[in-house]
């Protein structure tokens, strides 16, 4: 069963209690770890609690039991159980399908619930196939929030914790907000704290207090130092990071969803939108306008796509390595900054 977008985040929040298996996948993991909880959330008894098992990769590869005792074992306590999975792209794929097909195959075959939680799926994905085939298991494909969502979100969120916030200070929140879902829930988490117990809504003078830290402007910099085309700035700023201790998967979201807004800005101007910049996420000021303009000459959307590839390349080689990620991300932002240099 395959629902996407809007479908697959109404049903992670409300799922068919017939269903008693998820595969949730988007570009963005956070996507799916926010639909995981809602579900969890929406299975969770009001006047019980949850027993909540989360695997990933390499603990089911190293024991296949984990994942199917965990499936068949009751509660000591009586409570409801789920395993929740976490896995990038087919490594255990074999054996989360057995467990679909089984789970299928009759109703209420296991005494848990599942939950597997991916990244970006192809349609050959055999995980992918064996939940959008099975009539038991939800398929939920995840795509980006669109602006109105996020405020809606924050809204949401800020209201459940009793506090205000203006609109002028919200619309420049939401502006700031990093495009990956989990680093969003970071920001908003930091807000709601710091405007507990304020006294007054959230204003203007508040956001910008909050917004910028340093790792923030050390990661912008990396990122826009290396699509301008100036690579020993580039090797500056990971050297920042590095010291900041930020990973480089990190690093390669943020440079993937720079990519894609590049890309959605070449959309745009290619439909004729004659303010752009200003329909992107977060916006480009017309101020900044110029500079980002002048990036986007260097990089055509049939460029851009070959960073996407090679982001993607660059994940699965440092995922599928023993050592750490930054050599691989290194070796990729300078690439791209040498090639963007040239073009300039």
């Amino acid at each position: 069963m395959l629902l996407k977008g809007k479908q697959a985040a109404d049903f992670a929040r409300k799922p068919k209690p017939s269903v008693w298996a998820v595969l949730a996948f988007g570009e963005d993991e956070g996507l799916a770890s926010d639909a995981a909880s809602s579900l969890i959330k929406a299975w969770t008894p009001k006047s019980g609690s949850m027993d909540v098992t989360t695997l990933d990769d390499d603990s089911i590869r190293k024991d296949p039991s984990l994942l199917f005792d965990g499936l068949e074992a009751v509660s000591l306590l009586g409570d409801p159980r789920v395993i929740r999975v976490r896995t990038s792209g087919d490594k255990i794929a074999a054996l989360l399908t057995e467990a679909i097909q089984k789970g299928d195959a009759q109703e209420n075959y296991y005494a848990a619930r599942l939950i597997i939680e991916a990244g970006s799926l192809q349609k050959r994905s055999k995980i992918r196939a064996a939940a959008e085939a099975a009539k038991l298991t939800a398929c939920l494909q995840l795509f980006a929030d669109e602006a109105g969502d996020i405020e809606s979100r924050v809204k949401a969120v800020l209201a459940e914790a009793g506090i205000e916030i203006e609109p002028d200070a919200l619309s420049l929140f939401i502006g700031d907000l990093p495009g990956h879902r989990n680093l969003a829930n970071a920001e908003i988490e930091k807000l709601s704290l710091y405007a507990l117990n304020l006294g007054r809504p959230i204003n203007v003078s508040d956001i910008r207090a909050l917004s910028a830290t340093d790792i923030d402007h050390n990661l912008s910099a990396a990122i826009r130092a290396t699509l301008n085309g100036q690579p020993a700035a580039v090797h500056a700023a990971l050297d920042r990071l590095a010291v900041a201790g930020t990973s480089g998967i990190s690093i390669l979201r943020s440079l993937q969803f720079e990519t894609l807004r590049m890309l959605d800005a070449h959309s745009k101007m290619a439909a004729g939108n004659s303010n752009p910049g200003m329909k992107l996420r977060p916006p480009v000021w017309q101020n900044e306008w110029p500079a980002y303009n002048a990036r986007l000459r260097k990089w055509p959307a049939k460029r851009l796509m070959r960073i996407m590839e090679r982001i993607y390349e660059a994940e699965q080689q440092a995922k599928s390595g023993s050592g750490s990620a930054d050599p691989v991300v290194r070796v990729l932002m300078n690439e791209i900054a040498r090639a963007a240099e040239m073009a300039g």
